[in-house]
């Protein structure tokens, strides 16, 4: 089931009255729980009912290695236990994702050399979310086995914070320590905070319905048909895909994170306008968070972080950024795509940069020259690396990048204006608001009927403009 679906239209307020109605009935967190469970269950089972199995797998290993990790035993037997229960489910999610890739790979690689070896053709269905509530998951046994967390016994509650639907295909990544204290209290339903979840659920329809969708044929169409298209054509395409990606993904952050607020529950930050970055560093605090300081926090630190000599701390961050590749996609596009965005981080690591921490011109409307300098030259990093995320292979990565360089000529194609003009009114909007968690928060202060008329007009904007049903989001692959 997917957000922007007339099934999930139906299936919101039926889960919505049914979750406060058996709260005030006195079953208190419980109650509200097995709501919940029910219901991100049905969620994921109108995708495919074949594959609940899976996200009842990863819960119950999870679950019972906290219990395990929980019990006062010693160094070694606590160390199996988190070894067995990370090569349990990263097995699964191993197997689903990327046993196919490995094996075409090998194939390749055999007859490359010229073994004589048979092609295999193996379809495995790729669960949705897959990645997400897996990489959730871990985050309890990891956290329970550095003693950062304590176990619970209310399988309840944590069945719950493994499957909430909000989250459940494509994030935010939550962590345990901070999600499950919140599952295991009775919420009280809060109106301020509920209308504040429908205005992030609102802008979230926007970004994905009005400006994903719509540029997603553009970008689809040119990456079939880039060998007849000029150097300002294919660089505009870039620019497309990569506000395309950001608008769709951080929309459906947008609209997680509202219905988490619609059900009490407060859900991580995921983007932080991250097209407003003035380096490669700060990008990476910005885009995809709840991953990001994922893999910093259970990768990179442990690998001795930023606390070892610069030979020691580069190999880190590349490492880091081979799982980040890696966990996005079994293509080779993925692991080049990592890599480079690890590349960019040596300059600043070897002249000792550090990561910009306040907003950009904060408190000023125009960004200096620096600044602006700075977020273009950002910017454009992340569209370049783009074109390997984007492509379906890497001749075509290459195809499209060799062509940026050796095909001038033409002017641009003027159907590409006012999907031009679309992408700049969101990063304008996004600009103004770029102090606030989200771009419509600030709508909250003016009058009502100013508020509502806001409203209206972006609804009748959204159907009138918006390319319904054009395509799914594009992070639920993943």
């Amino acid at each position: 089931m997917q957000f922007v679906s007339q099934a999930f239209v139906v299936f919101l307020p039926l889960a919505f009255v049914a979750y406060w109605v058996a709260g005030r009935l006195g079953g208190g967190a419980t109650a509200q729980n097995v709501v919940l469970i029910a219901a991100s269950y049905a969620f994921y089972a109108y995708w495919d009912v074949r594959l609940l199995w899976l996200l009842a797998a990863i819960s119950v290993i999870g679950f019972v290695s906290g219990l395990l990790l929980e019990r006062d035993s010693g160094p070694a037997t606590r160390k199996a236990v988190l070894v067995t229960t990370l090569l349990l489910s990263l097995g699964i999610l191993g197997f689903f994702k990327y046993f196919g890739f490995f094996l075409d790979s090998l194939t390749s690689a055999l007859q490359g050399v010229g073994f004589s070896t048979p092609s295999y053709a193996l379809n495995i269905l790729l669960p949705l979310g897959l990645s997400f509530y897996t990489f959730q998951m871990l985050t309890y046994p990891l956290d329970v086995y550095r003693r950062q967390a304590h176990a619970t016994r209310d399988a309840i509650a944590f069945l719950a914070f493994a499957s909430f639907f909000a989250q459940l295909t494509a994030g935010p990544i939550g962590r345990a320590r901070e999600l499950l204290p919140q599952y295991q209290a009775r919420r009280l339903f809060d109106d301020a905070r509920a209308r504040d979840g429908l205005r992030q659920v609102l802008w979230g329809l926007v970004k994905k319905v009005l400006v994903a969708d719509n540029l997603a044929p553009l970008v689809d169409h040119a990456y079939g048909g880039y060998q007849s298209m000029h150097s300002l054509d294919l660089l505009v395409i870039a620019v497309f895909f990569a506000v395309q990606l950001y608008a769709d993904f951080s929309g459906y952050s947008d609209m997680a994170i509202g219905l988490g607020k619609l059900f009490g529950l407060r859900l991580p930050t995921n983007f932080a306008y991250p097209y407003f970055s003035r380096s490669t560093a700060e990008f990476w605090r910005r885009w995809h968070m709840s991953f990001s300081f994922w893999i910093r926090d259970y990768v990179y630190i442990p690998l001795g972080g930023s606390r070892v000599r610069t030979p020691r701390r580069v190999f880190n961050v590349l490492v880091s950024f081979l799982c980040v590749g890696i966990w996005h996609g079994a293509d080779w596009t993925f692991v080049v795509w990592g890599l480079l965005n690890g590349l960019y981080q040596i300059p600043g690591i070897l002249l000792g940069r550090t990561t910009p921490r306040d907003t950009i011109a904060h408190g000023r409307l125009i960004p200096s020259l620096r600044e602006a300098g700075a977020m273009l030259g950002t910017f454009l990093l992340a569209v370049l690396a783009w074109v390997f995320f984007r492509a379906d292979s890497l001749a075509q990565a290459a195809g499209v990048l060799g062509r940026f360089f050796t095909s001038p000529g033409g002017g641009l194609e003027t159907d590409y204006v006012p999907y031009l003009a679309l992408c700049a009114a969101l990063l304008v909007g996004e600009w103004l608001q770029r102090e606030q968690p989200y771009t419509l928060r600030q709508l909250r202060r003016l009058p009502v009927p100013v508020r509502w008329a806001s409203y209206c007009a972006l609804l009748l904007t959204l159907l009138v403009l918006g390319a319904h049903g054009a395509s799914p989001f594009v992070y639920v692959q993943f």
